[in-house]
């Protein structure tokens, strides 16, 4: 979003405006990141497409999400473009998802929080509750 400023125009992200800690505003890719992939339902869906393309239902079922539900994460998913839609014209008409090559690169970075997840949040809670 352009400002208007003494010097001319400027170029800001949101990021950079109103919010204290100095990694905040400078734009951290992470926070970048996570706004766009980081809600539960969003990671849930992400997660089924992984092993591949799935159908609406498939993926219903897979994650256990009711229909509304699904359908909206899909479509932010579709408009940030991690997931793609293809409509199978055969009868019956059937539609289908799949990450597309931007969401793909996802895969390993998901992996990566699976592990760390289990090592440090999963073992932390299994400790909890054995003793």
């Amino acid at each position: 979003m352009a400002l208007s400023h003494p010097s001319g125009p400027r170029t800001i992200t949101r990021f950079q405006v109103g919010l204290g800690s100095d990694w905040k505003r400078g734009g951290c890719a992470a926070i970048i990141a996570f706004e766009v992939i980081g809600s539960e339902l969003k990671l849930t869906v992400l997660h089924g497409l992984l092993s591949g393309p799935k159908r609406f239902n498939e993926l219903r079922v897979a994650t256990g999400m009711c229909q509304s539900s699904l359908a909206k994460t899909l479509k932010e998913l579709e408009d940030s473009g991690i997931a793609e839609r293809k409509v199978h014209l055969d009868r019956p008409v059937a539609v289908e998802y799949r990450l597309s090559p931007m969401g793909q690169g996802l895969f390993e970075m998901i992996r990566d929080l699976e592990r760390w997840a289990a090592r440090w949040v999963m073992e932390g809670r299994t400790r909890e509750v054995t003793q």
